[in-house]
């Protein structure tokens, strides 16, 4: 048996077919994860909650992607968690489920127990183990050579531009033409509505023959509703929605406005991260063509709790080609800088993570 001691009071027991997480508590070991191969992730209900995981103590093998092993610089420490596929990560709002750290401001001290405890974990729910190495700048005489400067401003973000504002502000602007496309469907719902209204109404008083077949009148009141339920709607997010986002990079703060009325707003110690996602076409390194379609795009913020606030989302945002360097032909989640953003919605994601002053993210995926 080997075990490994980890932050937060925990150890980590290995065995052949066995991998345990367990607490150190004031009388003895209490066990909070275990991994048995062949079984699920087994673990105990206070771990489920504080990682949004289902209730009942159970995950399934086949929702674990991968087991990785990562550095983080916010923190300098050692990560050991699970990435998560896509359904259970859409309903606990990220695809990272962190299970044990080792804070280590050397870097490279804890790096091989990580990775030990990582590799026995993804041989016990038979998932592939990664490991993702710290970036460490290395000394030199010579000076650095300059990063990629992000794009000038402003840019387009299809419904939405990006660009700089009174003082240091930054500031989203949504297009006039999202309010009188609003406006145009509210209308023409309108229509629609009053035509059946008279059609049904006409139905029943009018003395003829009843229509054939004599269900529909009652379709007509059916679309008749659905469509003041789609004018409703419309008027509602044209009245509500946000037309402007500013981002005030003195006050490290984000505030979405309707008008003069703040819709919702967050501080930078009320964050984690920006969260660039991009669905792409993988590339296909076979060939060399390192050209990448993007099918959506969405930025969103990664709140202190660990969930999500949607800002944006783009469809169908062009083609990017990455440097060799940048390029990956699996799902991940990378630190996002102007070194490797290379379409507009990333370079815009780096503008508000900079002016917020807090880590950006490039959620990677096909």
């Amino acid at each position: 048996m080997d075990r490994i001691s980890a932050a937060d009071n925990l150890t980590i027991e290995m065995q052949s077919d066995r991998w345990r997480l367990l607490v150190n508590g004031d009388q003895e070991e209490r066990i909070v994860v275990e991994a048995q191969a062949g079984k699920p992730l087994k673990y105990i209900p206070g771990f489920g909650k504080s990682r949004r995981l289902p209730d009942n103590g159970s995950l399934p093998v086949e929702h674990i992607q991968r087991v990785v092993v990562g550095w983080s610089n916010q923190d300098e420490a050692w990560h050991l968690g699970l990435v998560l596929g896509s359904e259970l990560a859409q309903a606990r709002g990220s695809r990272w489920c962190e299970v044990a750290r080792w804070p280590d401001p050397e870097i490279n001290v804890f790096v091989d127990t990580a990775s030990r405890a990582g590799e026995a974990l993804a041989q016990a729910v038979t998932r592939p183990f990664y490991l993702v190495p710290a970036e460490v700048e290395e000394k030199s005489t010579t000076p650095a050579a300059p990063s990629r400067p992000l794009p000038e401003l402003p840019l387009g973000l299809q419904t939405w531009t990006f660009e700089r504002g009174n003082g240091d502000q930054f500031q989203f602007i949504r297009a006039k033409s999202q309010s009188r496309a609003a406006v145009r469907r509210i209308l023409w719902y309108t229509l629609w509505t009053v035509v059946y209204i008279i059609l049904v109404v006409t139905s029943f008083t009018s003395g003829i023959a009843p229509a054939k077949p004599e269900i529909l009148p009652y379709l007509g009141i059916v679309s008749a509703v659905m469509l003041v339920v789609l004018i409703l709607s419309n008027i509602y997010h044209l009245l509500v929605d946000p037309n402007r986002i500013i981002v005030d990079s003195a006050t490290h703060t984000i505030r979405a406005l309707h008008g003069r009325r703040e819709r919702w707003g967050f501080s930078a110690d009320q964050l984690q991260s920006v969260y660039v996602t991009l669905v792409t076409a993988k590339p296909n390194l076979k060939k060399g063509d390192l050209k990448q379609p993007v099918h959506y795009g969405e930025l969103n913020l990664e709140l202190a709790d660990g969930k999500f606030h949607y800002i944006l989302d783009l469809e169908q945002g062009g083609t990017f080609t990455p440097a060799p360097a940048h390029i990956g032909d699996e799902e991940a989640v990378i630190a996002l800088n102007s070194d490797n953003a290379y379409t507009d919605l990333q370079a815009v994601g780096v503008y508000v993570a900079q002016a917020l002053n807090i880590p950006c993210w490039y959620d990677r995926r096909f």
